[in-house]
């Protein structure tokens, strides 16, 4: 089976989700090809089969895209399977975005949503929170949970659960924290320095730039930006920091905390979206009411002054992680949706 994924560049979290669905499906035997195409296509999916090439479905069995895109693919004639990642039609979501946000998402990217979930063969989520936004949004019953994964042959525990020293750059703190993802009001990214002001002064936070452009000075004093690392460098950040911090306020799966976790570090999360799904409350980490920075804050210094909790959690949050999202249950799952669709043996 040759499955084809065509995949506008992105800016986040579902750019990587993509990437990974890749690199798994083609360690469970298969022979995958992701597609890239320019960003302004995540805008204009409708012109995605008029600037491809002639016949580009030809050698393939089946088309795949995310939920913005989907619905354009149809044309190939072959087996459409769309990803929904998250909805940005949560009325959850709506506090947090601009006017000119809300607009695009109520006009536009609902529509996208809406016609790829209708339109598609086979509807993926990657959380039970993300289906039952997708059948109480569109209706669609028939839908299938695949869990967003994560390669844990490469997202790995130091041996030990020692912290590296190495990974991330020097700055006086004896607990480090770490925040990755966009800094976007849905991540969170304007909670942290509140969190940071009823935390010790020997704690200090660092922050990935993200992906949006939106490079400006630290927000706090304890606060210390490493720009945007490859995935190596984020393996080391992830393995050079205490504990993850990540105040998002909605996450249709949550690939940092499980990145985090994947890497033996504890999370301090939101009890919000599918991140229950991810985080286990006082197993894996700390669940905080969404916008509750005191809580948040709370948990952090729980955690930060007591290593063996860390280390208790760390295990745990790797062993789950390696059990639920890593790469063989999405090749695996993929894989048998994919020959379920084609009428053949999985195996």
């Amino acid at each position: 089976m040759r499955p084809l994924y065509i995949s506008p560049i992105g800016r986040g979290g579902v750019d990587f989700g993509i990437q990974n669905i890749a690199r798994a499906v083609r360690a469970s035997g298969l022979q995958p090809e992701l597609m890239r195409l320019p960003e302004i296509y995540n805008f204009l999916p409708t012109l995605i089969p008029y600037g491809l090439p002639a016949g580009w479905w030809r050698g393939f069995d089946i088309v795949q895209g995310r939920s913005r895109v989907a619905f354009s693919l149809k044309a190939s004639g072959l087996p459409v399977v769309t990803t929904v990642h998250h909805l940005t039609s949560d009325p959850d979501l709506q506090a947090y975005s601009s006017f000119a946000q809300r607009l695009f998402y109520r006009l536009v990217e609902a529509r996208y949503d809406g016609l790829s979930v209708a339109k598609a063969d086979a509807v993926v989520c990657v959380s039970r929170f993300t289906q039952r936004q997708v059948e109480q949004t569109y209706g669609r019953m028939d839908s299938l949970i695949i869990y967003d994964g994560i390669d844990t042959n490469i997202f790995t525990p130091t041996p030990g659960l020692v912290r590296r020293e190495d990974g991330l750059p020097h700055a006086e703190g004896r607990i480090r924290l770490l925040f990755v993802g966009n800094r976007t009001r849905r991540k969170g990214f304007d909670l942290l320095p509140q969190i940071m002001d009823q935390l010790p002064e020997d704690y200090v936070l660092y922050y990935t730039g993200g992906f949006q452009g939106r490079e400006q000075g630290p927000p706090h004093p304890r606060m210390r930006p490493i720009g945007s690392p490859d995935r190596a460098g984020l393996v080391a950040a992830y393995q050079s920091a205490d504990l993850l911090l990540f105040p998002s306020r909605l996450e249709g799966f949550g690939i940092a905390p499980a990145e985090a976790l994947a890497c033996g570090r504890p999370v301090v999360t939101s009890r919000a979206g599918a991140l229950p799904e991810v985080v286990d409350h006082g197993q894996s980490g700390f669940l905080a009411a969404r916008d509750d920075v005191a809580a948040y804050a709370t948990y952090v210094r729980t955690l930060g002054e007591d290593g063996a909790l860390r280390r208790r959690f760390g295990e745990y949050g790797r062993a789950k992680v390696v059990a639920n999202f890593g790469y063989d249950q999405l090749g695996h799952g993929f894989r048998t949706l994919y020959a379920r669709l084609l009428g053949r043996a999985s195996g």
